[in-house]
């Protein structure tokens, strides 16, 4: 898009940081009733009932996949990590077996804010110190640059943004919709087919590559004997997860993609296991 794009035009404006300042994502409406669940429900009934019962419901996608695991997270740091990231601590501890992990203290966790806040503005802040800077425009940037283009992102202005942290919760998250003020304001100049829509996200289906063109790719990279990764992470793990994802009895795209990344770091660079 880039490319095509530098054919006619310098810059273009993008809409990057509207979901991390308005609360666009459906895990900051998540997170918010998941403040709720967490008070009713104890978490050994959550860990050892409920989640496996979510996910094994018929039909039960992806982000009802990440809300079983992510629900009943009573540490904040942990469930930041675990709203986008691809693992949850107990994961990465099963995978890690026997090694010595480093672990944190919410207090102590760099992205996290006042425990005052709403559970909404908090994982707000998480994602405008974190995700957005360190994923989305970062990301944006190469692509652009690839491209010899330019983008301006205005929902980043840093007056509006000033103004936006300002604002009550309800003007974030309406009973219905996200972005609430957003589409109150857009009303009118916007269809109402468009602003009323779903979120529709750019997805590429690489949870469909791993399953199919290119699951020897990820065989030979997390299965085989040339596998690094096999020499400190636990093997029977890797080939759970990797079936698992292949019979579709889970989604383990992030995952796979996060083992995928280290095993290619390990092999480009020519590196042994760590000491």
């Amino acid at each position: 898009m880039s490319v095509r794009a530098s054919q006619d035009v310098k810059m273009v404006l993008t809409g990057e940081g509207a979901d991390e300042i308005l609360g666009g994502y459906p895990k900051h409406r998540a997170e918010s009733l998941a403040g709720v669940y967490r008070s009713l429900v104890p978490a050994s009934l959550h860990n050892n009932l409920l989640a496996p019962l979510m996910r094994a419901l018929p039909g039960a996608s992806a982000k009802f996949d990440i809300f079983a695991r992510s629900a009943g997270e009573r540490d904040f740091a942990t469930r930041m990590i675990s709203w986008f990231g691809a693992m949850t601590a107990r994961e990465r501890d099963s995978l890690l077996g026997g090694l010595a992990t480093c672990g944190h203290d919410c207090n102590d966790f760099p992205f996290s804010s006042s425990v005052t806040e709403s559970h909404l503005r908090r994982v707000l802040f998480f994602d405008q110190t974190s995700w957005l800077p360190d994923n989305l425009l970062e990301r944006g940037d190469r692509m652009m640059m690839a491209g010899s283009i330019e983008g301006r992102m205005p929902f980043l202005d840093r007056d509006l943004v000033s103004f936006v942290s300002q604002l009550p919760d309800r003007y974030r998250l309406g009973l219905l919709h996200s972005k609430q003020i957003l589409r109150d304001c857009m009303a009118g100049m916007v269809p109402d087919e468009v602003l009323n829509r779903p979120k529709i996200g750019f997805k590429v289906p690489v949870a469909e590559w791993f399953r199919g063109p290119m699951s020897d790719y990820v065989r030979d990279h997390l299965c085989s004997s040339h596998s690094v990764i096999r020499s400190y992470l636990s093997a029977k793990k890797l080939d759970q997860i990797v079936r698992e994802h292949a019979e579709r009895a889970a989604d383990h795209e992030k995952l796979i993609w996060a083992l995928l990344n280290l095993e290619i770091f390990h092999r480009e660079f020519a590196l042994g296991p760590p000491q």
